[in-house]
């Protein structure tokens, strides 16, 4: 049978949607990545039912390398909250102490068990997700290494498995901690002046929701980025974060921007698309070969994560199962740190008389440092972190 690129793009789109199917039923427990991955690797290279070239024909995996993965990663950078980090620096700390947990095992340990360059590519899912991962595969198949892009992309499917449980307990521990404090009775108000750099005025009217002008203000600054990286060598995946950033902070792009363009599906699923191309040629032997890294590396890097974050936490003075819960949020990232704080939240309170405002205070004791944990990780750090480990492994 003959390939068209519809056909292609309606496949590649098809497994993704199962994907998120299972992901939303098992409440993000299994990863729609996972899912993909299982997929490409059933009806790609062990059945054959797929083409090899099906990512490429489709269209997707064009569209990161020539301007997906600076659109994304300006976005991404516009969506940081000046405010919330300064609220949460403590979370900002334990979250960064985390992630150097990450490096240190996984440097020493990691590299003397499964190997230098293993473990370097293991280093920046573990500690992020699909923005990093699509950094790394760039990179990787731009160097004729499309093993370790697969690798990378093994990593951040398999971690949210680590890191779930792990969160989830020690959450559970410290919201029935806060509780027996009495913290669900205390009204505890922060102060401070809020920040804010904004010069440019918000978009009003019907160039509110052009996706034109969104485009537009996106695509400038990623090429002031590209022009900062041309002239001073730092990746780009640094410079698109940082610009998009300070674009954020000064109104130049609005928070969501890609979102409200419609170009935000789209370009996920390329990301994905990308992320997974190399699945489609392998066998599940293949892949089996790599679990055994793969599932080391993390458990490695979640006990680094574990003893570094509990550390700082005992530094500033906080619950160590809180401590430890901000730190493995790297494993899984937005929106699993939501879902996995409401639903702790609610089922402590849950049937316990508890008025609304009760509740509402362990939801507050949970939530922000859950979310903010997750964007200085997965979105933040984990970029940065790729920018500088690429250049190293390859």
């Amino acid at each position: 049978m003959t390939w068209l690129p519809i056909m292609a793009f309606t496949a590649v789109a098809v497994i993704y949607a199962i994907g998120d199917y299972v992901a939303v039923k098992t409440k993000g427990v299994v990863s729609s990545i996972l899912v993909a991955i299982a997929l490409l690797l059933l009806f790609g290279g062990t059945l054959q039912l797929l083409p090899g070239d099906l990512m490429e024909l489709s269209g997707l995996s064009g569209m990161i390398p020539t301007f997906g993965m600076g659109l994304i990663l300006v976005n991404v950078g516009s969506l940081m909250n000046l405010n919330d980090m300064r609220k949460e620096w403590k979370t900002v700390v334990i979250s960064l102490a985390g992630i150097g947990g990450i490096i240190l095992l996984d440097l020493t340990f990691g590299t003397a068990v499964f190997g230098r360059e293993k473990a370097l590519t293991a280093i920046p899912p573990t500690a992020g997700g699909a923005a990093v991962t699509m950094l790394i595969s760039e990179a990787a198949q731009e160097a004729g290494r499309p093993d370790l892009g697969s690798f990378a992309a093994a990593v951040t499917a398999l971690q949210v498995l680590i890191g779930l449980p792990v969160a989830s307990f020690c959450l559970r521990k410290a919201a029935k901690a806060f509780i027996e404090d009495g913290g669900h009775k205390r009204d505890e108000k922060t102060g401070g002046k809020e920040i804010d750099l904004r010069i440019f005025p918000r978009l009003t009217g019907a160039l509110a929701n052009s996706g034109t002008m969104h485009f537009a203000r996106l695509g400038v600054v990623a090429v002031l980025a590209q022009l900062c990286t041309n002239v001073t060598g730092i990746s780009t995946g640094v410079t698109f974060l940082v610009f998009g950033i300070i674009a954020g902070a000064l109104g130049i792009v609005e928070k969501g921007s890609l979102r409200t363009a419609g170009g935000e599906g789209i370009l996920m699923l390329a990301t994905y698309a990308y992320v997974a191309s190399s699945f489609v040629t392998m066998k599940f032997s293949d892949f089996g070969e790599l679990l055994v890294p793969v599932l080391g590396l993390l458990v490695i890097g979640a006990a680094g994560v574990i003893a570094l974050s509990a550390a700082a936490g005992r530094l500033l003075k906080w619950n160590p199962y809180l401590a430890v819960a901000v730190g493995v949020a790297c494993l899984f990232g937005y929106p699993v740190t939501y879902a996995v704080a409401m639903e702790v939240a609610q089922g402590v309170t849950k049937d316990a008389g508890f008025t609304k405002e009760e509740e509402q205070r362990v939801v507050d004791y949970l939530l922000p440092k859950m979310l903010v944990a997750g964007v200085v990780s997965v979105s933040l750090t984990s970029v940065i972190l790729g920018g500088m480990i690429i250049p190293f492994l390859f």
